[in-house]
């Protein structure tokens, strides 16, 4: 057996589905014969880490940066991202072996051929649970808990306009080995992620943050979601001051937070940085104080993403 060690991780400011997909992932790949450790980005937020003690599984080791933490190098496996900046840092210094992403193609490089599955789906652990199966391998009680609450979280309970039949259909496979009711544990798996009460206005505007480039330029997009926004949009202002300190600090062209609204379905979009032409051009709505309201609005990667960086060309 070789003795080069294999890893599993999700993008930087992890979510639920970054850091259970790099669970489930690397125990796929551990009992077709590939021993994988789970790794993850940063500290687990508050919906993941109640799915983690729900299910008994412990928090993934946090890499900040590769060549530190492997010197020696290893293989690694990227899930639910593959653009470059979203990537741990120090990553070249890895072998790369491959991706099971849901994602927009961004700017990924290899320097040989990868194990890619990417599927326009509304989560990457739909994916996976689809590669148990083709592969005739036995799904644990944990792990189907794991794979199913990413479901419901990138999905908002089947709510947002990503999920997919075969999300439903992934995900109602998961609920008979996992032994939940997905409808009472679901929400309170939403709700647990919606409490913001200990968060600073600079743990918001950083929450779920990805990076993104167009046209030479790069911005980052946060996302947080609440069962009521009231109180969030109380303190705009300084969400944006808030935003503007990131952008500064991390050189970005513009910082956006999404503030969405779980029951309602709806997005209030926050921004910072000379983008108002940006945000008029893509979304066609009245711009003020910064943000502007979104309704039917909840997919960063569908509904967010694709119209910014239309409008940044």
């Amino acid at each position: 057996m070789s003795d080069v060690k294999t890893y599993v991780a999700g993008h930087k400011s992890p979510d639920t589905d970054s850091i259970c997909s790099a669970i489930s992932f690397a125990n796929l790949l551990t009992q077709m014969g590939t021993p994988a450790t789970p790794v993850c980005a940063g500290e687990a937020n508050k919906e993941t880490t109640y799915i983690l003690n729900h299910f008994g599984f412990e928090h993934p080791q946090i890499v900040k940066n590769w060549e530190e933490f492997a010197p020696e190098g290893g293989n690694l496996y990227l899930t639910d991202h593959n653009e470059s900046k979203q990537i741990i840092d120090g990553y070249k210094s890895m072998n790369m072996c491959g991706v099971v992403d849901h994602h927009r193609i961004g700017d990924f490089e290899t320097d040989g051929p990868v194990f890619m599955r990417l599927e326009p789906v509304g989560c990457s652990n739909t994916i996976i649970t689809k590669l148990y199966m083709e592969n005739n391998q036995e799904i644990p009680k944990g792990i189907a808990g794991l794979m199913l609450s990413a479901i419901i979280s990138d999905t908002v309970l089947f709510r947002s306009p990503t999920c997919t039949e075969t999300d439903k259909e992934m995900a109602h496979k998961l609920v008979e080995i996992a032994g939940v009711d997905i409808e009472s544990y679901g929400l309170d798996m939403l709700k647990a992620g919606a409490d913001i009460s200990d968060l600073t206005n600079d743990d918001i505007v950083r929450t779920d943050m990805k990076e993104f480039s167009e046209a030479g330029k790069t911005i980052s997009i946060g996302q947080i979601s609440v069962m009521d926004t009231t109180d969030v949009l109380a303190k705009q202002a300084e969400l944006v001051a808030a935003l503007e300190a990131l952008r500064t600090a991390n050189n970005y062209d513009a910082s956006y937070i999404m503030v969405t609204n779980i029951l309602d379905e709806s997005t209030t979009l926050l921004f910072s940085g000379d983008v108002e032409a940006v945000v008029t051009k893509a979304f066609e709505k009245e711009v003020k104080d910064n943000g502007v309201f979104l309704a039917n609005t909840m997919s960063r990667k569908k509904q967010i993403v694709p119209p910014i960086l239309g409008a940044m060309k």
